[in-house]
């Protein structure tokens, strides 16, 4: 059996983890999150329909009828940015010391870039063009733990793109 030990993954960078921007935005305009707890979950699915006819038993053909990706991460840092980033708000709500709760309409599409180790001792950049936050969020502030956001955002189709990367990429660069 051949194999390539340096090809597995182990944790993430420690710099520039997770930086959120604004639809459409470059990185360098994202805005970092800082320290996250847990790492980072990309989930991918895909959802088929079976073709089934009556001349056989079994399932003929699949076919793709669903494709999503679903983001999971929790901010560690409890700042009001982060806590506005988890609700997934516009840019204007967060003045000074100041976060004012809108009722939802000012929910934007977000870019998210997510810097993690790659394989033979590289890095690996996700981009995602166009995200929403999604999830409930439920900050638990206690004496024996760290106060956490927990973020679940849905990346979703952008149309503006070409049909091969409409979600987004992933690129790796070699050490």
């Amino acid at each position: 059996m051949s194999g390539n030990r340096s090809n597995i993954i182990v944790g993430v960078q420690s710099e520039n983890t997770l930086k959120i921007g604004e639809y459409g935005g470059a990185e360098t305009a994202a805005t970092e999150v800082g320290f996250i707890k847990g790492g980072v979950q990309i989930q991918h699915a895909v959802d088929w329909h079976d073709v089934e006819v009556d001349q056989v038993l079994g399932i003929i053909d699949k076919v793709p009828k669903k494709e999503s990706i679903t983001l999971k991460f929790s901010m560690a840092e409890a700042t009001l940015a982060n806590l506005h980033t988890a609700l997934g708000h516009s840019g204007a709500a967060v003045s000074g010391t100041t976060l004012k709760l809108s009722d939802g309409s000012l929910a934007q599409y977000k870019t998210m870039f997510i810097n993690v180790k790659g394989p033979s001792a590289g890095t690996r950049k996700y981009t995602v063009w166009r995200v929403v936050v999604t999830g409930k969020i439920s900050p638990s502030y206690k004496p024996d733990g760290e106060t956490l956001f927990e973020v679940e955002a849905e990346v979703l189709c952008d149309t503006t793109k070409t049909a091969d990367c409409r979600f987004g990429q992933i690129e790796d660069a070699v050490a």
